[in-house]
Parts: structure tokens; C-alpha cells; sequence
């Protein structure tokens, strides 16, 4: 049911599809879909969340890795996400309906957003805490609101892809690791007073 349905959303979209076609496509009752799923948001959950799970563990297993530059060590974690875990994310429409609920979809999958925002949100700032304690970002640099710019650009790039149809993901990429690169040359540590050490 689950193929059938992935298949279906990808060939004519999620709106225009119907528990009928989806029974169809899987040589099922219409009831059957009905008792494992009790609505084509249950459907889309269901075939997302395994996806979600891997992105999220490896996105995870940077964050607990060896630290390189601060920059590049975040364009690395928000590489983690850029596929969004897999093959059934690919349609624009089923990202737009996951990442901007509440916007013409009558908020289909907010429970799951939320989750995953909080997700990368935490993860984020773990990575921001090991650079601060490594000594590679300032000291002084308040953690909440550096989590808070590096989402918001990343979330900023992702919507700016899902609106223009002619940007390729790559393109969208490109820039947001550029930017990224860029808060970073504001966030290292102070140089060094070699004088004032003398």
C-alpha cells in the first residue's frame, strides 16, 4: 500500500490522489487502506518518518564525530539533511506540504515538522556547543541565538528551493553552505594578542 501510494504521489501529486486509487494500485480493498490508515496524512507519515529516522542519525553521527573546521563541520550537518533521507521526499509537493504546514494544506503533518525542527534545531546547537568549548567559536557567542541564525538560513534556502520551480537543489545548496561560511568568519575566536602575551 505504501509503494502504491509513493508511486501515485510522485506520478499525479498528493492532492489528486484518492484511497481508491491507492487500493487499486495495491490489489486491496478500499477498507483495507482504510484499517491501516485512517487518512492520506497517515499515509504520507507512515512512508516519511522511516526516512526522517535516518536522516536524523546521520546528521547525529556528525554531530558526534571529530570536530573539523566550525564552518565546514556545519555545512556537513546540514548536508545531513539536504536529501531529506530519501527517495519519497523527492516530490517538491510532499516537501512543501511537510515543511510549510498550515500554508494551504490545512497543516498536514505539523506534529512531524515540529518534531524534526526541534530535531535539527538541537542538533544545531550541540555542534555549536562543541565548537564553543573546543575554542573554535567565541565564548561569548550566545548559543540559543547562533542556533537560531544557522535554521533560519537553512529553512530560508529550503523554502527559497520549493518556490522556484527552475532552482535545482544543488543551486539552493551552494548558497546556503556560502552563507554559512560567512556567519562563521564573524564567529570564530578572537585572534590572538601576541603583545599582550609578552
Amino acid at each position: 500500500m505504501l509503494a502504491a501510494a509513493a508511486g501515485l504521489f510522485s506520478a499525479q501529486g498528493y492532492a489528486r490522489t484518492t484511497f481508491e486509487e491507492i487500493a487499486a494500485e495495491a490489489k486491496v480493498g478500499v477498507a483495507t487502506v482504510y484499517k491501516y490508515f485512517d487518512s492520506k496524512q497517515g499515509i504520507v507519515t507512515a512512508l516519511l518518518e522511516p526516512d526522517l529516522k535516518k536522516m536524523m542519525a546521520k546528521a547525529q553521527r556528525i554531530v558526534d564525530g571529530p570536530l573539523g573546521s566550525p564552518a565546514e563541520s556545519m555545512v556537513a550537518l546540514l548536508s545531513a539533511y539536504r536529501d531529506l533521507g530519501g527517495h519519497n521526499w523527492a516530490s517538491r509537493e510532499l516537501l512543501q506540504l511537510t515543511v510549510f504546514p498550515g500554508i494551504g494544506n490545512e497543516g498536514l503533518l505539523t506534529e512531524l515538522v515540529r518534531e524534526a525542527e526541534f530535531q535539527a534545531q538541537t542538533q544545531i546547537g550541540a555542534l555549536l556547543e562543541k565548537f564553543r568549548s573546543a575554542g573554535q567559536v567565541r565564548r561569548s557567542l550566545p548559543l540559543s541565538d547562533a542556533t537560531a541564525v544557522i535554521f533560519a538560513l537553512f529553512n530560508q534556502h529550503f523554502g527559497m528551493y520549493l518556490v522556484d520551480p527552475k532552482m535545482s537543489f544543488e543551486q539552493m545548496f551552494r548558497r546556503l553552505a556560502r552563507r554559512v561560511r560567512l556567519v562563521f568568519t564573524d564567529w570564530g575566536p578572537p585572534p590572538v594578542n601576541r603583545a599582550a602575551k609578552r
